[in-house]
Order: structure tokens, then C-alpha cells, then sequence
């Protein structure tokens, strides 16, 4: 009779167990940490794209707000001088080509549109988050806010402006203001630094004697009211215009130093 011995397969001791855990538990924490270093690299990435590309639109804003600060300054120097040509008792005496130059640059309608894509890209898609740094969250923020500020105000004048316009073809003819379009030394023009430029064909337009198509002194009254009423508005925006500059150059400052770039 053959007698069969059984085998018996060695006991792993515990510690065997402990490192096997223990590897495992390695590797995957090694996988974790390089993958979490990795989309902290692809983030900060990110954020420098994003900072530079902000910083590019706050400067196009800035130059916008420049240019609408000057043409605005314009705009309300147009609007006294007719508000104070239209007080004079017998409006007959003043040349008609200075009531027709001023109101033709007070009645114009400027709007300032901001660059914000990279703004409104950050703050729809949640990567506002890669700009880990409260304070400049809050400066880019705030710099949102005047231009709602901005815009609110542009909305809420642009209707006057539009009604003023009707009153204006009540008074002069349109003739008058296409000469002024058609001649480029006389054309309004945003790059122009004082609109009363000095030349030949502008003083003769001045002094030139265009008639009026009514000389209503209650007509007239209301048009001096709204030339004032115009600059007034417009000192206010010029007012908001210095602070959302002031606001967008901090921004530029803070993200410069947060994420350096030329």
C-alpha cells in the first residue's frame, strides 16, 4: 500500500502583506501627486494665457476710453457754446455756421463698446479659478462693474440723445450739416485733439450766415436746454471713463506682477 504524503504551501508572513500594501498604496499616491502636478503645470499655463490675453484687451480699452474721453470733451464744449449761443435775445444776429458747427458736434451720438471676450471667456467657463489670487480677482471684477456702470449710463442717455435729434430737425436744415460731413477739414473726427482746428474753410463756415429753418424762440429755448442737458450727462460718463481707465491700468499692474510677461 503507497501512502501519499500531502504538501503544504508556506504561510506569507504578515509583512509580506505589508509591503505589498504598501506599493500599492505608493504608486498610487506617486500617480496621484504626478497627475495633480501636472494640471497645477497645465492651470498655471493657463492662467499666464489668460492674464496676458486679458491684459491685451484692457490696454484696447484703454485707448478706447482715451479716445471717447476726448471726443466727449468735444462733445461738451459743442454743447455750452450752443446752449450760450441760443441764449443770445436776438438769435438773428449770430452767424448761423456757429449754430450749426456746435450743434453739429454736440448732436453727435458716441458709444463706448468695451474688448471684454477674454473677461466674459474667464468668468463663463469657470477659469476665473486658475487666477489664484483673491485680490486680483477682485481688481478684474471691479473693473467689470464700470463697465456696466459705463454701459448703464449710455443706455439710459442714448434715448435723450435720439430725442433731442428730433427737435434738431425742427431747426436746421440738413444741407448745412452735409457740407460739414463732405469736407475732411471740417468732418468730425475722433483723433482730431481740439475740434475748433484752425483753418480757412472753417472760419468762412463759421462766419457764414446759414438760416435756421425756424427761429421759434420756445423751439430755440428747448434746444439750448437740451445742449446743456447733453454736456451734462456726458461730464458724467467723462467722470466714469477716468475711473474705469484708472481700473484697468491697476489690473494690468496686478497681473504683470502676478504673472510676469512683456
Amino acid at each position: 500500500m503507497e501512502v501519499h504524503a500531502h504538501s503544504h504551501t508556506a504561510r506569507k508572513k504578515w509583512t509580506h502583506y505589508f509591503w505589498e500594501f504598501f506599493m500599492l498604496f505608493l504608486a498610487v499616491t506617486l500617480g496621484f501627486f504626478v497627475e495633480n502636478q501636472r494640471e497645477h503645470y497645465i492651470e498655471k499655463k493657463r492662467a499666464k494665457e489668460y492674464a496676458r490675453l486679458l491684459a491685451d484687451d484692457l490696454s484696447f480699452d484703454i485707448a478706447e476710453l482715451n479716445r471717447a474721453e476726448r471726443v466727449l470733451n468735444h462733445i461738451i464744449t459743442a454743447g455750452d457754446s450752443l446752449a450760450l449761443l441760443l441764449s443770445d435775445t436776438d438769435i438773428r444776429k449770430v452767424p448761423g455756421g456757429k449754430l450749426y458747427y456746435y450743434e453739429y458736434w454736440s448732436g453727435w451720438r458716441w458709444s463706448i463698446i468695451s474688448r471684454d471676450a477674454t473677461l466674459q471667456q474667464l468668468k463663463n467657463s469657470g477659469a476665473l479659478r486658475y487666477l489664484n489670487n483673491t485680490e486680483l480677482v477682485r481688481k478684474i471684477l471691479g473693473y467689470e462693474e464700470s463697465i456696466r456702470v459705463i454701459y448703464m449710463l449710455q443706455n439710459k442717455y442714448e434715448p435723450e440723445k435720439a430725442e433731442n435729434w428730433k427737435l434738431v430737425q425742427k431747426v436746421f436744415y440738413q444741407d448745412h450739416f452735409n457740407i460739414l460731413d463732405k469736407d475732411p477739414a471740417l468732418t468730425r473726427d475722433s483723433t482730431v485733439k481740439n475740434f475748433m482746428t484752425d483753418n480757412i474753410r472753417l472760419d468762412s463756415f463759421l462766419n457764414t450766415n446759414y438760416p435756421l429753418y425756424t427761429y421759434d424762440k420756445n423751439i430755440l429755448f428747448e434746444l439750448k436746454n437740451w445742449a446743456y442737458n447733453s454736456s451734462r450727462n456726458y461730464r458724467v460718463i467723462v467722470n466714469d471713463i477716468k475711473m474705469m481707465r484708472s481700473k484697468a491700468h491697476e489690473v494690468i499692474e496686478a497681473l504683470k506682477k502676478e504673472y510676469p510677461f512683456k
